[in-house]
């Protein structure tokens, strides 16, 4: 009974603040009204106060007391020594979350942000939420989900939204009631800027180790794979000119194998400076980076530097990026980025070319040595000169044209997979020599041939053991017939 009466006695004690005004209620206005003593008023006036359900400015000696619409506010508009033992705990609680807390009413006033709020955007207390979020003097429905929460559409809203200055916030808020019986939004805000930024980096990274994969495996020339590979990076990575060089390192020299974005006729003189950029990342073996809008970030050799601002002239840049192209220690050319004024490269997407720069350069050694491959076994089917080439157990896997002809064939399928031994009129000796290749690597000297007619010639054989990755595998020989 004692404890409902006190709560009779602290509703009408409510009730008469607001009846009395806006601008609050003085104690004597306040005991007049309720009948009740100064030092007894005072106990109840301090219950409610340290409640949260109402609050006082002083003005000189006087306290001015009012309805606390918004308890956290309360709270942190007091003075330390103002503040109760728990009131201390749960501000300090509060302001130092390591996420955003924001109180608004329904009218999209900031009535509370706490610290980790007010370090990001300043003490904005009293300004309209969407002004100081997005920037916008009106409210729209498109800035913010919040607005669901306000026309009470919706008792809880999360959304992942973009404020004026670019910061990816993650936002969830919900109604809640105040002690007057009015309602506020309070929003927990987290700024997930670098999460998202790393989230987008490791998926794009991903996706152009997914393009790189395709563009090697599809490929069949240098030209055809530093065309593709531009593409695709252009896709996930916005530049506007871009070139693969290839690097001879026998002549020491550069040879332009792919570009995009550039003009049509396209000047000696950048085309020259160009290489040079992307042969001092080559020599250097790192990444050469320079902006021209910047002189600290870049080439400090001043001959290097003249060349790029006269490529820079040439395009009107903004950045120039030059990647060397090395796997395994071998450096196989140089990845050129440029971008137009105005346009920067961010520091993820740097590390994300450099990231992918090795792939690349592996896509371009497999690519390389398949068309080296391709260009030898051209020359051997081509060749006047009968070559054969043999498993480790000595059955023909390979033979040209030349063989064919010299050995009265028509058809591959009567040759391959047969031993070698059986060409020869000696075959325990063919067996011998076979041997001498799997022990020694090498065999050169005379043998008697057997024709399909069953005619004889002799020639001189010269076979070698190919060795690969995993260890001999094959072995080729050249026959040269004695005239």
């Amino acid at each position: 009974m004692k404890v409902k009466a006190e709560e009779e006695i602290y509703s009408k004690i409510i009730d008469v603040i607001q009846d009395i005004g806006g601008i609050g209620a003085t104690i004597e206005e306040i005991s007049k009204a309720v009948q009740l003593g100064r030092h007894t008023l005072s106990k109840y006036l301090n219950h409610l106060r340290a409640d949260g359900r109402i609050t006082y400015k002083q003005i000189g000696r006087a306290k001015i007391w009012s309805v606390s619409k918004s308890p956290l506010q309360h709270i942190f508009l007091l003075s330390e020594e103002e503040k109760t033992y728990t009131e201390k705990i749960f501000s300090r609680i509060l302001s130092y979350m390591p996420e955003g807390i924001l109180i608004l009413d329904f009218d999209y006033n900031i009535l509370f942000m706490n610290r980790y709020l007010t370090a990001l955007y300043g003490d904005c207390i009293g300004q309209k939420y969407y002004h100081v979020f997005f920037g916008s003097a009106h409210q729209r429905q498109t800035l913010s989900r919040i607005a669901e929460v306000i026309d009470g559409s919706s008792e809880e809203v999360e959304s992942r939204e973009e404020d004026k200055d670019g910061r990816i916030l993650d936002i969830k808020a919900r109604r809640v009631e105040n002690p007057d019986g009015s309602f506020s939004v309070i929003a927990i805000i987290h700024d997930v800027t670098e999460k998202v930024k790393y989230e987008q980096r490791i998926k794009n990274l991903s996706e152009l180790h997914r393009l790189l994969g395709e563009s090697v495996n599809r490929s069949y020339t240098i030209h055809q794979l530093c065309s593709t590979i531009l593409k695709n990076l252009r896709d996930v990575i916005s530049f506007d000119f871009g070139d693969i060089l290839i690097y001879d390192p026998v002549k020491d020299m550069l040879f332009s194998y792919a570009q995009i974005g550039y003009p049509v006729g396209e000047t000696s003189g950048a085309e020259e400076w160009k290489r040079r950029i992307a042969m001092e990342a080559i020599h250097r073996k790192e990444v050469i980076f320079f902006d021209f809008f910047d002189s600290r970030k870049g080439m400090v050799e001043l001959e290097l530097a003249q060349t790029a601002f006269r490529l820079a002239g040439e395009y009107n840049l903004q950045e120039v990026y030059a990647i060397p192209l090395k796997t395994k220690g071998e450096l196989h050319g140089a990845l050129l980025i440029l971008t137009s004024s105005g346009r920067t490269i961010s520091e993820e997407d740097r590390s994300l070319l450099e990231g992918v720069s090795e792939a690349i350069a592996g896509g371009i050694a497999k690519i390389k040595a398949e068309e080296e491959w391709r260009l030898k076994a051209n020359a051997i089917r081509i060749s006047t000169q009968p070559i054969f080439m043999t498993n480790l157990e000595g059955n023909q896997t390979y033979v040209n044209h030349a063989f064919m002809e010299m050995w009265g064939y028509k058809a591959e399928r009567e040759v391959l997979g047969r031993h070698c031994s059986s060409f020869w009129k000696d075959e325990a000796k063919a067996e011998d020599v076979l041997t001498t290749v799997r022990e020694k690597g090498t065999w050169e000297g005379d043998l008697t041939a057997l024709r399909k007619d069953g005619s004889e010639f002799n020639a001189r054989l010269s076979a070698s053991l190919i060795i690969g990755k995993k260890g001999p595998f094959q072995l080729v020989a050249a026959v040269t017939p004695h005239v």
